[in-house]
């Protein structure tokens, strides 16, 4: 790697020794997926949230991942060495942990809110690219109509309005 190379942002990762390169690799995929690239990097630490608090300092974006067999780390170097940003430990399969994580260090640093390992919907519950969902696929029910002041609590109702709000816009050209 070229010194031009090494002095371009980017947010860097560091594994714990032992630790599969795959997984570097996926938090690379999940940074990337949001425009913002990655570096690995060695780091002397031996504890993991250590680790991802250097890798942090390092970086010129100020953020830092870490990764171990078992759980992935964010840290930004402003916080507390001790306080992370985010750890998720692996409940399932390691390389979708460490491709959310790497999302939300891309995230911190392109200021969007961050992705949580439990809300991805499944692949065959999400529409094309491009296309919005139809108001039917959030509610079973068409919304009632709304007594004038009265707060609309039922979620289905307010998830049907939300849907045909963004169906209306959608239709009229606004994204």
């Amino acid at each position: 790697m070229d010194a031009r190379e090494q002095d371009r942002p980017a947010i860097h990762v560091a594994l714990l020794p032992g630790t599969d390169l795959a997984l570097y690799r996926w938090v690379q995929i999940g940074a990337e997926e949001e425009g913002v690239p990655c570096r690995l990097v060695t780091e002397t630490a031996y504890d993991l949230v250590t680790m991802a608090y250097e890798a942090a300092r390092s970086s010129r974006f100020n953020i830092g991942v870490a990764v171990s067999p078992e759980v992935v780390v964010l840290h930004e170097r402003h916080m507390p060495v001790g306080k992370p940003v985010m750890s998720l430990k692996f409940s399932g399969p390691a390389d979708y942990f460490c491709r959310v994580m790497g999302a939300n260090a891309a995230r911190m640093v392109i200021r969007k809110p961050f992705r949580f390992a439990d809300e991805e919907p499944s692949p065959q519950s999400q529409p094309a690219r491009g296309t919005l969902p139809q108001p039917q696929a959030y509610a079973a029910a068409q919304p009632r109509p709304a007594v004038a002041g009265a707060p609309i609590d039922d979620p289905a109702q307010v998830a049907a309005l939300v849907a045909l709000i963004v169906q209306k816009l959608n239709e009229r050209g606004i994204r």
